[in-house]
């Protein structure tokens, strides 16, 4: 049996070019796959990343510096260090995908701070900056050692900060929910006690009361509303710029905690600001990633006037010193390094002065409000107490 051409059989002819032209679409060239194959990856990571803790950065980049000194090359390095992630499994395993991404990306021909530069939310300007001037001079295992004791240094005094922060809202914790229950169930029990006696209350007794009912009524309410409130500001936190920069400004204020986040935010930048300079990189270029990573929204708000300052001629010290964001040591030293052509090491040297700073005024800190906190919390207790009693022992003198 013969078989006829397809233009015996016109339908058949249509149908057999529908179904090569649905074929061309559905296998399309190998540039194109490899193309469609990155993007789902990519816009993955870019949408369900979680940001990657501070621990779990420092301790990469201290590994990747040793593997690094160790003349380990950079893909095979990778490898193991993809296997050596730490922190919580949904942490390992997201890092492990960036990694993994990053490894990809560099062997179609990316450089390496190109493709570090695709993850904003795990590496900041600082690491990709340094990246940079490492691939650029030929010096990355030096860099790593020195980013990842920036890094390390900036994730003590982060965790400093935490630890010193705790102990006092545990504290005021604790201190809120007991009375929260003395004055939704126990007060109510003696109020009832109180109206059978038929007395009258004196009036701390009797605001005591006022006050119980009042919560009884409208604390929970209260309660939604605050949670409204608390939601709300970290929404506006995220997504506002100008909030974020008048609330940090607002805490800068404050007596004791604003001295503590200066000293803080300060550090930070000047170690920062040390590393890139020490890394080559010029300052016009290095005072932007220095500010983003002091985690200061002051700071950040000035890198622009202080740039521009900078590119005008004017010295480092001199812009620092319009700011109000620095202490005079610390400008007086920028000052003397600018003098001596070693900006660099005194920018760390400060850094060094702040960081002790910094330990000096946690210590003195939590040594002083540990007592602060224990009068607080006694005499809160203690004065719903005798305003509970207060009848009773006005009764006993009575008979």
């Amino acid at each position: 049996m013969t078989n006829k051409p397809s233009t015996t059989y016109p339908a058949m002819a249509r149908a057999l070019a529908r179904r090569q032209k649905h074929a061309t679409c559905n296998h399309p060239s190998p540039a194109t796959q490899a193309i469609q194959a990155q993007l789902p990856t990519q816009q993955a990571q870019r949408k369900v990343s979680p940001k990657t803790p501070a621990r779990t950065l420092s301790v990469f980049t201290r590994q990747w510096a040793a593997l690094m000194t160790a003349g380990i090359p950079v893909m095979q390095a990778f490898d193991l260090l993809q296997q050596s992630v730490v922190g919580s499994a949904v942490t390992q395993k997201a890092f492990a995908q960036i990694l993994q991404t990053i490894k990809t990306d560099v062997q179609a021909g990316d450089s390496l701070h190109t493709a570090f530069q695709k993850h904003p939310r795990t590496f900041n300007s600082l690491y990709c900056s340094l990246l940079q001037a490492g691939e650029s001079a030929g010096i990355l295992d030096t860099l790593l050692c020195r980013l990842a004791d920036t890094l390390e240094a900036q994730h003590a005094m982060q965790s400093k900060l935490q630890n010193a922060l705790i102990y006092p809202a545990c504290i005021l914790g604790v201190a809120c929910l007991v009375v929260s229950v003395i004055m939704v169930w126990v007060v109510p029990i003696f109020q009832e006690v109180f109206l059978n006696m038929g007395a009258t209350l004196p009036s701390p007794t009797q605001s005591l009361i006022n006050i119980s009912t009042f919560i009884q009524d409208w604390g929970a309410w209260a309660l939604v509303a605050s949670l409204s409130i608390v939601a709300f500001s970290f929404k506006l936190y995220k997504n506002s710029p100008s909030f974020r920069l008048q609330l940090a400004t607002f805490w800068l204020k404050l007596p004791v905690l604003g001295l503590l986040l200066q000293s803080h935010f300060t550090a930070q930048w000047a170690q920062t600001l040390s590393s890139l300079l020490h890394a080559g990189i010029p300052i016009l270029e290095a005072v932007g990633p220095a500010a983003a990573a002091s985690g200061s929204a002051p700071l950040q708000g000035n890198a622009s006037e202080l740039r521009r300052l900078l590119q005008e001629g004017t010295g480092l010290s001199h812009a620092m010193s319009k700011s109000n964001l620095f202490s005079n040591m610390m400008v007086q030293m920028c000052s003397i390094g600018e003098e001596t052509g070693s900006l660099a090491k005194l920018l760390d040297d400060a850094a060094q002065l702040m960081v002790a700073d910094f330990h000096q005024r946690i210590a003195h800190g939590t040594t002083l409000i540990e007592p602060v906190l224990m009068v607080f919390l006694g005499g809160a207790i203690g004065s719903i107490l005798i305003a509970l009693y207060l009848p009773i022992f006005n009764l006993g003198q009575v008979f």
